[in-house]
């Protein structure tokens, strides 16, 4: 079963809940529930339709059709958590006070209202990323003495919704920085649309004089890593599959292939047959999926840059994030190796976040 596949059933599921609550809520006003049950039925497929045959279907329809699908998906997101936290309280309202009744009509307006407010939130939020500066002391006994600025972000997710325009702002916010070196780790396009919106046709503008480069991540693999990988070297970015790179002779920049590669007939290099043997510097890993994090430890990594995990993007997704690794987003550090996950600049699926606040990293290296 495909990753979509899997995605669409689950986005089903969670609206049957919804319906369930729009006709239980509605259920003596009959008129006004038809309504809105023909809207968000329509809403609903609208989405898939732009998956499944997004090659059949005009691209300024599709546009249309999936920012209507994506923002009632966000609204969906709002209102199941809202929902399953309401039941309880809703039950034990009506056994311990039984005359204390609130027209159920009232009650889905309150949540549709705070759903609306979630949303709207969430999507100026997952709208205007920060600029977060972060400092590693990476000085040994070999040290240069000198600093390296480095811009990173992760999870772009260029394509339709994160369009040409919000990718530009993201572009001209980097190079105001004005960073010694550009890393870029993964899951940078989301959908083939990419190249039509001119979204991914931004990220030429990039400019750092040590030079920018990329890993693949898993959204990349969906689309073709082969196809992935030329599109982002038309932009004038060096993607590095299992390779390592001298940076001005100062790092080891190592940027590792993604898990995805392994179920698309790929392969993953063991990290220390990609370090080269005589190797004196420091070195900093890029990987797109923050998994089997000892390997970098047990290599002598300095530092992995690593995102994916969008640090849930939608509440409460986050604390599920932190079970399934070893942290969802932020700094932390196993043995001498230090550690950043970033919960990425861009989204994935609906404009939305709720659990975070996107960002774009001005990391300060000493080394």
């Amino acid at each position: 079963m495909t990753f979509y596949l899997k995605a669409t059933l689950i986005y089903f599921f969670c609206y049957f809940y919804v319906r369930l609550w729009i006709c239980r809520m509605l259920e003596r006003k009959p008129k006004t529930k038809r309504g809105i049950l023909i809207a968000t039925d329509l809403m609903t497929v609208a989405l898939p339709l732009t998956i499944f045959f997004r090659g059949d279907i005009p691209y300024s329809l599709k546009l249309f059709m999936q920012g209507a699908g994506y923002t009632w998906a966000a609204i969906i997101a709002c209102m199941v958590p809202l929902g399953l936290c309401f039941e309880p309280i809703r039950i034990g309202v009506k056994v311990m006070l039984p005359k204390y009744i609130v027209p159920k009509a009232k009650i889905f307006a309150g949540l549709c209202l705070v759903s609306a407010v979630m949303a709207i939130g969430g999507y100026i939020n997952a709208t205007t990323p920060v600029i977060r500066e972060i400092e590693f002391d990476l000085r040994t006994d070999n040290s240069t003495g000198t600093e390296i600025d480095i811009a990173a972000i992760t999870d772009l997710h260029a394509g339709k919704l994160m369009s040409r325009e919000r990718v530009a702002k993201i572009v001209t916010s980097i190079n105001q920085m004005t960073p010694d070196l550009i890393l870029l780790g993964g899951d940078i396009v989301d959908d083939y649309d990419c190249v039509k919106s001119g979204a991914v046709g931004e990220l030429k503008r990039l400019n750092a004089p040590l030079g920018k480069y990329a890993v693949l991540g898993n959204h990349e693999y969906y689309l073709g890593g082969e196809w992935s990988e030329k599109l982002l070297e038309k932009q004038g970015i060096n993607v590095l599959v299992d390779e390592a790179v001298s940076i001005d002779g100062k790092l080891l920049l190592v940027g590792r292939n993604d898990f995805a590669a392994l179920v698309r007939g790929g392969s993953r290099t063991p990290l220390n047959q990609v370090i080269p043997k005589d190797n004196n510097l420091p070195i900093i890993i890029l990987d797109h999926k923050p998994a089997e994090l000892e390997e970098a430890e047990n290599a002598g990594a300095a530092l992995q840059i690593s995102g994916h995990t969008h640090n849930g993007q939608l509440f409460p997704v986050n604390f599920i994030i932190d079970e399934l690794y070893d942290r969802g987003w932020g700094i932390f550090q196993k043995g001498a190796t230090k550690y950043y996950i970033s919960c990425g600049v861009g989204f994935w699926g609906p404009p939305i976040r709720t659990s975070s606040r996107p960002e774009i990293l001005l990391i300060r290296i000493k080394i």
